[in-house]
């Protein structure tokens, strides 16, 4: 596999970095430290951070640079919703296609080192999980909008506050294996879910003003 380029590796690192604490919803990314501290050029930087941009992950405002974002509460209620209705469905699918004779194997041993990985290894281990899910599901759509809600951005903002999620990981993996599209979506949504129960509890402090 070739190695990702100077703007992917930008996007790749600001990314695992919000899911390790190294970056955190409302800090501001400094386009000299950005080329210190991955030893690249200013272009380069600004690309990176345009596709940051464009997935929703920064915000970049005149005249003070580049901001990784911090959602309101009302956004972070939206993305989980759709979030939830996403995952269920390639849950649901992703049985559908078990049931139709396809093989849950890659979406098992995903689960697996997803169970496993050590704190370094969790961003890439949950990448994998949710990638061989999308793929056994066949949704080529799922596959396209999964990955651009700000999910990154809500797992952040609710480091402490997220319920733990492995039995439900666990009991989406059984459904699925056994082509169960009911029990594999209803197992999606209810980590979703507990999610957004938890939001009105949660302190202002961890959102944006709602403007």
């Amino acid at each position: 596999m070739s190695e990702p380029s100077g703007p992917e590796a930008l996007v790749r690192d600001v990314l695992q970095g919000l899911a390790e604490g190294r970056f955190v919803p409302g800090q501001r990314l400094v386009e000299p430290d950005l080329m210190a501290r991955y030893s690249l050029g200013r272009s380069t930087v600004r690309e990176g951070l345009g596709r940051l941009a464009a997935a929703g992950i920064v915000a970049q405002t005149p005249h003070r640079g580049a901001q990784i974002r911090l959602l309101t509460r009302r956004a972070a209620l939206d993305v989980l919703r759709v979030t939830e209705q996403l995952l269920g469905l390639a849950a649901r699918q992703a049985a559908e296609a078990v049931a139709a004779g396809a093989s849950a194997t890659p979406l098992i041993e995903a689960a697996g080192e997803y169970d496993t990985a050590d704190p370094t290894e969790r961003p890439r281990a949950r990448a994998r999980y949710y990638r061989a899910l999308t793929q056994l599901a066949g949704n080529a759509e799922i596959e396209r909008l999964l990955p651009l809600l700000q999910v990154h951005l809500i797992r952040a903002q609710l480091r402490l506050s997220r319920p733990p999620e492995g039995g439900t990981r666990a009991a989406l993996v059984r459904a699925v294996s056994a082509g169960d599209p009911v029990a594999a979506e209803a197992a999606a949504r209810r980590h979703i879910a507990a999610l957004i129960s938890l939001l009105p509890a949660i302190p202002d402090s961890a959102f944006a003003p709602q403007s």
